[in-house]
C-alpha cells in the first residue's frame, strides 16, 4: 500500500507516486531541527527510554494519506480525533515533506494527542545512508512523543536491506515503529520466504508490525472479497515468530481498480481482520488522493476538499466500536479460526462436531477461537460474513456451558443467555461478536511439531544473512523440500559490504522447546547426481546447541566433510538437549568471484536408528522411452480439469513439461478427497518401477502428500505394491516407487492426502506431469 498499489489478479500495477527531486536549503533544515516542541513533554530533560506507543496491548487504527499540505488545520486534525484514529502514516511525497507542513503536523498531533509514524526529504534513500546518519535522522525525532516511529519503505521487493534501518533506529529510539509495508502475496514470487527474511533481517524484537496491502473489494459491486489467503499467511508467520500484525482497510476505490466499498464491507474488512488477530488496521485511504497523474480515485472517508464523505460516520462508528474491546483484543491470539455457509479461498469449513456450531446450515459467518497471551484466558470471536445484511444468527454449544459477552467491553460484561445448548445474537452486517469463556476452559490445541520425527520442520528459522530473492529465503532451509528447484532452492549466504564485519556466519533454528537431538542432515543445493550439487555447500562447518539460546556447546566442530553428487552430509554425536541449534560456517566457498555458502535443507533428528536419508531416484541407462510401457497408452481419471493446458493424455505424452490436474474446487477443505488415476497398459506385462513426475513449474504444487500404487490384472482385483508418505519434500524430482516384479496390465495411482498451494483458489489437487512404468526385464 502507502504510496504505491498493486491491483489484484495480476492486473498492471498502478503507481500513486511521483518522483521528484527536491533541494532543501539549510534554511529549511535548521526548520525541521528548530520544529515546535508542543508534542514533546513538558520535561525537556526527561530521557525516553522505552517508547510506549499506543498500540502496545491495543488495537491501534492507522490512516494512509493523512492531512497534509494545505489540510494542516486544527478543524482536520479534529476530525482525525472524531473519527477515532490513532496513527497517520506520513509519507516522503512533496506534499508531506514540506518544512512547513511538517511543523504545523507535529504541533497538531502533540495537542491531540495523534501519534505519527514520520518521514522528511531525508528518508528518501535510506538504504544509501551510513549507519551514522540514519541514527542522526531518528534523533532529529526522537524527543517528540507524537513520534511513534519512522517511514521506511511501501512495499519492496527485498525488504532485506532495510533490517539495518530498522535496527539503527530502535536502536536510537527504543520501541519505536519502523513502518515497512509487503506487497500483496499475489504480486511476490514467494510471500512466505519474502516475509520471514524481513523479520530475520530486522529481528523479531525490533519488529512492530508484519505488514501488508491488499484490496479485495473488486470492481463489481457485490463481488466476494478473497481476501483470507493472504490474511492468514501473514497471521501465521507473526504467530510463528510472536510478531503482531497489520493490514491495510479498503476504505476508497479507484476508477477501473476497484470499488469504493460501503461502510459495511469495510466493517467486515476490519471484523474479519480482527477475528484473525490483526492488531493495527490502517485505513487506505483517509483523504481522498488527487492529482496522481493517471490514477484517479473515488472520494475516500475525507473528501478532496477536506469535508466529511458519506462514509465518514460509519467509519468512525466502526473505530469508535473497535475501541470498546481494543484493550481485550490487543492481548489475543487467534489460533483456530473456521468458516461457516460461503466457502471462500483458503478457508478451513467449520468441523461438525466442533464447540460452536450453526442451526441453519446457509448462514456465513467465520468463527475464531483466541487465547490470552498473559493470562491464558480464552475467547470466541465470531464474525457475520454477510456484508449487506443485518443478521441474527443461533449457535449450538458443545462442551461449553457458559459464554460471557464482552462485545462492549469488559465494564459492559453480560452473560450470554444459553437454552438447551443454544443462543441467539444479532450481528450488524459485516459485524463482530466477542465472548469470553469461563476462566479455566483451555478449548486450544497443545503445541504439537510439524513432523514427528524432523524436529526443524517449519520451526523458526534465522540467519546471520539471507539473500532474500531469487528463491533464496531463510525459511526455505527448512521447509521440507530437500532438494532445490529452479524456484525454491533454500538459503543461501554472500559476503557483502553490508555483512562483511558479521562475528558470525550462521543458520540457526528454534525447535520452541528443549529436546533430545543426536543428528543433523545437511542437504546441499544444486541437481542431486550432478557436477552443480553441492558446488556451494560450506567448507567447513560446526553444530552448535544450546537450551537458552546465551550458552552454546559444541555438538560437532570444524567439520569438512563435503557431499559427493549423490550422498547427503548427516553428522551424528551423542544425545544432547538443545531448544536452538546453530549451523555455523567457518570456511565458505569462492563462487564467481563472490564468497558463498547454500544449504538446501537442514533436518534435526533424535536418531533411534529408524530415519533413514531420503535419496533421490537416479536413472540408469534402462530408463529409456522404449522401456516405458505406459508412454502413450490410454488414462482413466477420477476428475480432469481439461483446460488451461492440462489434459489427462499429458499423463503419459512422454514429456514432463505437460500434465494432468484433477478437477478445481472439489476439494476446497478436504485434503482426503478421492482422486486417482489408472494407467491401461493393454496388456500384460512384468513391472517392477513407477515413475512419478511432479509439475515441472519449479513449484511441485499439488502433489500428493502421501499416495499409493496398486496393480491388477483385470481391473476388478487390485494389489497394493509401492506407498509414499512426505512425498513433496523431494521437490520437482520423480518419486520412484519400486517393488517386487509383478504380472500387471493395469497401474492405479491414488492420492491419499493431497496438498492446496499457497493462496490457492481451486482447493486441494493431485496434479502431476508424467507417469512412467517400467518392466522387469528392461535393457
Amino acid at each position: 500500500m502507502c504510496q504505491n498499489i498493486l491491483r489484484q489478479n495480476k492486473r498492471k500495477r498502478w503507481n500513486m507516486r511521483r518522483k521528484y527531486r527536491i533541494i532543501l536549503i539549510a534554511v529549511c533544515l535548521v526548520c525541521i531541527s528548530g520544529l515546535l516542541l508542543a508534542c514533546t513533554d513538558s520535561d525537556k530533560n526527561k530521557e525516553k527510554d522505552d517508547l510506549k506507543m499506543s498500540g502496545n496491548g491495543e488495537i491501534l487504527i492507522s490512516v494512509f494519506w493523512p492531512p497534509m499540505k494545505g489540510f494542516t488545520t486544527a478543524e482536520q486534525y479534529d476530525l482525525l480525533k472524531e473519527a477515532g484514529i490513532d496513527l497517520l502514516e506520513w509519507g516522503t511525497d512533496p506534499i508531506f515533506t514540506d518544512p512547513e507542513t511538517l511543523e504545523e503536523m507535529l504541533k497538531l498531533c502533540g495537542e491531540r494527542g495523534l501519534q505519527v509514524t514520520i518521514a522528511d526529504s531525508d528518508f528518501t534513500d535510506l538504504l544509501g545512508k551510513t549507519d551514522e546518519q540514519l541514527r542522526e535522522l531518528a534523533r532529529r525525532y526522537r524527543d517528540y512523543d507524537c513520534v511513534a516511529g519512522f517511514y521506511l519503505k511501501d512495499e519492496p521487493s527485498n525488504a532485506n536491506p532495510y533490517g539495518r534501518v530498522a535496527r539503527i533506529f530502535r536502536e536510537e529510539m527504543p520501541g519505536c515503529l519502523v513502518q515497512l509495508n509487503m506487497l500483496p502475496m499475489g504480486a511476490l514470487q514467494d510471500p512466505k520466504g519474502h516475509a520471514e527474511d524481513w523479520i530475520n533481517a530486522a529481528g523479531p524484537e525490533n519488529m512492530s508490525y508484519l505488514s501488508y496491502d491488499q484490496y479485495p473489494f473488486g470492481l463489481e459491486a457485490g463481488s466476494v472479497p478473497q481476501m483470507f489467503a493472504n490474511m492468514n499467511l501473514v497471521r501465521e508467520i507473526g504467530l510463528k515468530y510472536g510478531v503482531d500484525t497489520a493490514l491495510y482497510l479498503q476504505s476508497v476505490g479507484v476508477i477501473n481498480g476497484f470499488r469504493r466499498p460501503t461502510v459495511s464491507e469495510t466493517r467486515y474488512h476490519a471484523s474479519a481482520a480482527l477475528a484473525y488477530g490483526y492488531k493495527n488496521l490502517k485505513y487506505f485511504t483517509y483523504m481522498t488522493p488527487v492529482d496522481r497523474g493517471n490514477e484517479e480515485f473515488t472520494d475516500a472517508i475525507i473528501r478532496p476538499d477536506g469535508t466529511k464523505s458519506d462514509t465518514f460516520d460509519g467509519i468512525a462508528e466502526i473505530n469508535h466500536s473497535i475501541k470498546k474491546v481494543s484493550k481485550i483484543l490487543g492481548n489475543l491470539d487467534a489460533l483456530e479460526i473456521y468458516h461457516h455457509g460461503r466457502e471462500d479461498s483458503a478457508t478451513v469449513m467449520l468441523p461438525e462436531d466442533w464447540y460452536v456450531s450453526a442451526a441453519a446450515d446457509q448462514t456465513d459467518f467465520l468463527v475464531s477461537l483466541m487465547k490470552d497471551r498473559g493470562s491464558g484466558q480464552n475467547y470466541l470471536m465470531i464474525v457475520n460474513k454477510d456484508y449487506t445484511n443485518d443478521a441474527e444468527i443461533t449457535f449450538r454449544l458443545q462442551g461449553i456451558s457458559a459464554l460471557t459477552e464482552v462485545t462492549g467491553g469488559e465494564e459492559a460484561a453480560s452473560a450470554v443467555p444459553i437454552e438447551n445448548g443454544t443462543f441467539t445474537a444479532e450481528f450488524s452486517a459485516g459485524g463482530f461478536r466477542l465472548y469470553q469463556l469461563e476462566k479455566g476452559i483451555d478449548l486450544t490445541k497443545p503445541y504439537a511439531d510439524a513432523s514427528a520425527q524432523n524436529l526443524a520442520l517449519d520451526k523458526p528459522i534465522y540467519a546471520s544473512y539471507s539473500v532474500g530473492e531469487n528463491g533464496y529465503y531463510v525459511c526455505r532451509a527448512n521447509d521440507g523440500t530437500r532438494f532445490s528447484s529452479s524456484t525454491i532452492k533454500g538459503w543461501r549466504y554472500q559476503r557483502t559490504t553490508e555483512n562483511q564485519d558479521d562475528p558470525e556466519i550462521y543458520l540457526m533454528v528454534d525447535l520452541m522447546r528443549p529436546v533430545e537431538i543426536n543428528r543433523v542432515d545437511l542437504y546441499p543445493t544444486g541437481a542431486f547426481g550432478t557436477d552443480s550439487f553441492g558446488i556451494c555447500f560450506p567448507a567447513e562447518y560446526s553444530i552448535l546447541y544450546s537450551e537458552d539460546g546465551k550458552e552454546w556447546h559444541a555438538a560437532a566442530s570444524h567439520i569438512t566433510d563435503q557431499p559427493t553428487q549423490t550422498e547427503i552430509p548427516t553428522v551424528t554425536f551423542d544425545t544432547v538437549s538443545a531448544r536452538y541449534v546453530k549451523l555455523v560456517l567457518h570456511q565458505c566457498r569462492q563462487v564467481g568471484g563472490s564468497e558463498v555458502a547454500e544449504i538446501a535443507e537442514i533436518e534435526i533428528y533424535h536418531d533411534t536408528g529408524t530415519q533413514e536419508i531420503q535419496k533421490p531416484f537416479v536413472p540408469d541407462e534402462t530408463i529409456t522411452a522404449e522401456n516405458n510401457v505406459a508412454l502413450h497408452k490410454p488414462v482413466t481419471v477420477s476428475s480432469s480439469v481439461e483446460n488451461w493446458g492440462w489434459m489427462k493424455t499429458h499423463l503419459t505424452d512422454g514429456d514432463i513439461e505437460t500434465g494432468w490436474s484433477s478437477q478445481i474446487k472439489i476439494h476446497m477443505s478436504d485434503p482426503y478427497g478421492e482422486e486417482w488415476l489408472i494407467v491401461d497398459l493393454q496388456e500384460t506385462y512384468p513391472v517392477d518401477l513407477v515413475l512419478l513426475y511432479p509439475r515441472q513449474d519449479g513449484t511441485s504444487a499439488y502433489f500428493p502428500k502421501s499416495f499409493k500404487v496398486e496393480v491388477s490384472e483385470d481391473r476388478q482385483n487390485w494389489t497394493e505394491v509401492a506407498r509414499y508418505t512426505e512425498s513433496a519434500s523431494l521437490g520437482a524430482l520423480p518419486r520412484a516407487c519400486s517393488f517386487t516384479a509383478v504380472s500387471a496390465q493395469y497401474i492405479r495411482v491414488t492420492a491419499l492426502e493431497m496438498t492446496d498451494a499457497l493462496g490457492g483458489n481451486d482447493g486441494y489437487l493431485f496434479q502431476l506431469g508424467e507417469i512412467e512404468v517400467y518392466r522387469q526385464d528392461r535393457t
